[in-house]
């Protein structure tokens, strides 16, 4: 038993575990910021172009160039230290121990989150921003490479969702704190932007697939 960390379950063993010494308005102050300064640059970068954009790709434009960030800064680094997270002092370092407070799995090399979090950070991070370009100069290539990645962010998301459930649900075993904070805000809340986002994307891209497919054949028939 380890009575050192405020993680659960209680006996999780964190080697080398380190508190965190950033506040958490501080650091969620200083994800907050990040985010911004990302979508203002997006933002910025859009009205200089001389594309002309729908307000939706707009807003999609901006959706992958985040999701590129969070995927290749964020989980990439926590991929690169998976090994020695419990001790990290750095920025990143305490955000990832301040959201592994619901789910402690970030913090004991679980093979699971592990291999995902490698997925997403080095083959769907890449690809968000390809999508982002994509859309800018309207690619033909734009909806099936978008369906690609965001079936793999939903796939990853309910896959990392479904595996924490069942071991509670099974085992009684839990990996996030009982605060209602920490499970509701941290683990569902959150992650949740990575279900809804990339499920309307899938549609989107599924209706423009079947468009494009009729008219095709329109064309065709008309030949």
């Amino acid at each position: 038993m380890n009575d050192l960390h405020p993680y659960w379950p209680l006996d999780a063993n964190l080697t080398d575990y380190v508190p965190n010494t950033m506040s958490v308005p501080a650091l969620l102050g200083s994800f907050a910021f990040a985010t911004l300064i990302v979508i203002s640059l997006t933002s910025v970068l859009l009205k200089g172009n001389s594309y002309r954009l729908s307000r939706q790709d707009k807003i999609l434009t901006g959706w992958f160039v985040f999701s590129g960030c969070i995927h290749l800064v964020l989980e990439g680094y926590f991929v690169y230290n998976h090994r020695t997270m419990p001790r990290m002092e750095d920025l990143l370092g305490q955000l990832w121990k301040e959201y592994a407070k619901s789910d402690s799995r970030y913090l004991t090399v679980e093979p699971f989150v592990l291999c995902m979090e490698t997925i997403t950070a080095f083959v769907w991070g890449p690809i968000c921003y390809l999508t982002a370009w994509m859309i800018i100069v309207k690619s033909p290539y734009r909806h099936p490479t978008q369906m690609l990645v965001s079936m793999g962010q939903l796939y990853g998301d309910v896959l990392y969702y479904a595996t924490s459930m069942t071991e509670d649900y099974y085992h009684g075993r839990s990996y996030s704190r009982p605060e209602t904070h920490y499970y509701w805000g941290y683990f569902i809340f959150l992650n949740t932007f990575w279900i809804i986002i990339p499920g309307f994307c899938i549609y989107q891209s599924y209706l423009a697939t079947v468009r494009a497919s009729y008219q095709v054949r329109d064309v065709k028939k008309i030949d």
